[in-house]
């Protein structure tokens, strides 16, 4: 009976955390959500990906970033 209940708590634990996750998460709301509609733009995200490579203390990296949403977006 001691391992019926260990079971049955693991599971409603398991659900419960699958729905808290699910309710935050951006992907839930659609592909990407409604917030995060640009992350399913690939040459968008390809681009971002290449300005962030130079790290955040690159010398003009938010003009890059202004020529990427401007560019893809």
């Amino acid at each position: 009976m001691k391992a019926s209940r260990i079971v049955l708590s693991t599971f409603a634990a398991t659900v419960a955390l699958a729905a808290l996750t699910a309710s935050y998460s951006p992907a839930s709301a659609g592909v990407f959500g409604p917030d995060y509609g640009w992350m399913g733009n690939k040459k968008y995200m390809d681009c971002l990906k290449y300005v962030g490579a130079f790290g955040a203390d690159y010398p003009g990296r938010d003009k890059n970033i202004q020529a990427c949403k401007r560019n893809y977006l």
